[in-house]
């Protein structure tokens, strides 16, 4: 059996929702460095064998969820799709919620980076980033979404759920949690498929984050996203 690290493993305490934060398989916008945003983009075939081999690590080191939260986007639902095939968890419940979508990009959705760039200097602004849904915005959808689902946990008795979101998404939730505990938000854009570990104790109402962008499932070494302008 695969080894896993200690918070890459079922939780028993009745007192913790275990929280496994996964970024959608690769889509060929990701490969083109192209802005997705709430395009609905599918996987393309090396996604799909990522979700593959998430599932399959999954049921190798015995990680079973008992519910998945997902954003209702393609790229999205089709990674739980694999996930759970190669998991042997296909009769697992799923439930879609936009809250946990990308960020909204408006007219650049579409764009390659570079264009992108080129679009907001034509139009006085300073960053691509300024277009779309703004961040206060978008951390209130992205708190909303992430708190439902454990609120949901909670009032089921669930101990390991698992959510489905994207880049952006995972980079604002991991930056709002780790604010909480006065550290420096995370750079970090966590790679396709990577699992990040946070258990929500319910007797301090607390989230804590035991790990990030665990990408073991794809091989040897940390797989990491390495141009930072994409988020």
């Amino acid at each position: 059996m695969t080894q896993s690290s200690p918070f890459y493993t079922d939780n028993n305490d009745t007192n913790i929702v275990r929280i496994f934060l996964i970024r959608h398989g690769q889509t060929d916008h990701n490969v083109k460095k192209i802005l997705q945003g709430h395009k609905d983009i599918s996987l393309n075939l090396t996604g799909i064998k990522q979700g593959q081999q998430l599932g399959e690590y999954l049921e190798n080191v015995g990680v079973k969820f008992d519910k998945i939260y997902s954003s209702d986007l393609k790229r999205c639902q089709e990674t739980t799709q694999e996930i759970l095939k190669l998991s042997n968890q296909e009769d697992l419940p799923v439930v879609l919620n936009s809250d946990l979508r990308e960020r909204f990009m408006g007219p650049i959705e579409g764009m390659h980076i570079n264009d992108a760039e080129k679009y907001a200097d034509k139009h006085g602004h300073g960053s691509f980033k300024d277009f779309g849904e703004d961040a206060v915005s978008f951390l209130e959808r992205l708190q909303r979404g992430v708190n439902a689902s454990v609120e949901d946990a909670i009032l089921n008795k669930l101990q390991n759920v698992a959510l489905v979101s994207h880049g952006g998404a995972i980079r604002g939730i991991l930056g709002w949690l780790q604010q909480q505990d006065g550290a420096e938000a995370s750079k970090i854009i966590v790679f396709n498929t990577s699992v990040t570990v946070i258990d929500y104790v319910m007797s301090e109402k607390k989230y804590y984050v035991r790990s990030v962008g665990d990408t073991r499932h794809l091989g040897e070494g940390n797989f990491m996203v390495s141009d930072l302008r994409l988020r």
